[in-house]
């Protein structure tokens, strides 16, 4: 919030006649901005077309359906994310170099060669799920890796209010989800897990002490029940694909489907949204009544106690 002497210096500044003549129209602008969003928006996140461990724990499953069936997403420049991708890229680096700068004080000393403690942006395979045309493999990268402490650790880059809302609540399913998803991607290599950190750091705070860190035991439960419900939802799908004979039926029912109780950025990214491009070229599809019931047999969120009365095993990654 601007304080009272921001705003009486820009009123002042406002009745300046120097001030005014000095005003021009910004021709350099529009092609600075075009070269910085085209380097946004061909980034790697941003050109990520297959699901992730970010996105498999949304409670929103009109979205999360949306993403599995392959739909085409309508986004401007993230410019908020773009700020989070920096700050990786400046820790990624930090800690890639401590091993060889600090030595023997950052590498993990045990019955063999010495390694270094720390792995950033490490690509792990999570699991392989059973889709139409093909299989969907999920894979991601941990931001970095403890393997002193056996630990994986996100950074989440937020503002002023997602920071207050992880400090009175804790992280969302969906970043717990992603730091179980980490996790079971590491076991899946024989790396030991036993701690998921996330650490929430400010935006626009200038002191580091404002952050937020969560810290909790590996709980590999939770992944496995969000593969557990990716994989159910693309079997409802291929199953209309084939029984409807295309896509038509699918994505009108994905249309239907439950959207997030707390505000979901993605919905309106959608070509179902209104705001996106023509929703089934204009094509008007009747839902039939027992294909909704199926929407009820998908969670948004994780119940742990009805997840163990299912008994669903994770998916391993293909060899």
């Amino acid at each position: 919030m601007s304080s009272v002497k921001d705003i009486l210096a820009v009123a002042s500044q406002h009745d300046n006649p120097v001030y005014k003549q000095q005003i021009e129209e910004a021709t350099l602008w529009p092609e600075i901005q075009q070269i910085i969003v085209n380097n946004i928006n061909s980034a790697p996140r941003s050109l990520q077309k297959t699901i992730g461990p970010s996105e498999l724990g949304t409670d929103c499953v009109h979205c999360l359906a949306a993403k599995l069936a392959g739909w085409k997403q309508n986004k401007s420049a993230a410019w908020l994310p773009f700020i989070g991708t920096c700050v990786h890229e400046h820790f990624e680096r930090l800690f890639s170099e401590l091993a060889n700068v600090k030595g023997l004080d950052y590498k993990v000393v045990t019955r063999g060669p010495a390694f270094p403690r720390f792995a950033t942006e490490k690509r792990v395979e999570v699991a392989t799920l059973n889709a139409l045309p093909e299989p969907m493999h999920v894979h991601g990268s941990i931001d970095l890796v403890d393997y002193e402490h056996h630990a994986t650790v996100d950074w989440k880059i937020v503002g002023s209010t997602s920071l207050r809302n992880a400090k009175a609540n804790g992280p969302s399913q969906q970043y717990r989800v992603q730091a179980s998803l980490y996790g079971i991607g590491l076991e899946n290599e024989g790396v030991k897990v036993e701690k998921n950190c996330i650490y929430f750091l400010p935006r626009t705070s200038m002191n580091l002490n404002d952050m937020y860190a969560w810290e909790a035991p590996f709980d590999r439960e939770l992944g496995e029940w969000a593969l557990w419900r990716a994989q159910w939802i693309l079997q409802i799908l291929g199953l209309m694909e084939i029984n409807y004979q295309g896509t038509a039926m699918r994505d009108a029912w994905i249309s239907k489907l439950p959207r997030s109780e707390s505000h979901c950025f993605d919905c309106s990214t959608w070509p179902d949204s209104g705001l996106a491009a023509e929703f089934n070229n204009g094509e008007r599809v009747e839902v039939e009544d027992g294909l909704m019931i199926l929407a009820d047999l998908i969670p948004a969120t994780f119940d742990r106690e009805k997840y163990r009365k299912s008994n669903q095993p994770v998916l391993k990654p293909e060899d």
